[in-house]
């Protein structure tokens, strides 16, 4: 019954990834991931990755993270926000992945968001 609840009611995520140099000089990359229920209730995620990388590569692994958890519960639903718009472009394929190191990051988001029955990503000012 929740699973059928769930795949009706649209869910929202909010997606966030960054990379820093850290005092010790070695790169901390962090993603955030919160994905909103259709009663409002927000369920925040934090990780940190292991292996350093861009920003880019950050925000698609947030993305990713955000779009794997609300699969596993069952969403079917999603709409994604980030204040991302080079993200958000090449979702929509307004904009092409140049950067060869995304593009195995992009061919991932196409691929999930196609399990879902229906994926929005839009754009949210900082």
């Amino acid at each position: 019954m929740t699973q059928t609840y769930f795949e009706e009611q649209v869910w929202q995520l909010f997606f966030e990834g960054t990379s820093r140099m850290g005092s010790t000089r070695n790169i901390i990359v962090g993603v955030g991931v919160v994905p909103v229920s259709p009663q409002n209730y927000v369920i925040p995620h934090a990780f940190s990755l292991t292996e350093p990388c861009s920003n880019n590569i950050a925000k698609y692994n947030a993305l990713l993270t955000g779009m794997q958890l609300a699969g596993e519960i069952g969403v079917k639903i999603l709409e994604a926000y980030s204040d991302s718009k080079l993200i958000i472009n090449q979702v929509h394929r307004e904009y092409e992945v140049r950067h060869k190191d995304l593009v195995p990051y992009h061919n991932a988001t196409i691929n999930m968001a196609e399990k879902f029955r229906i994926f929005y990503i839009d754009h949210v000012p900082r």
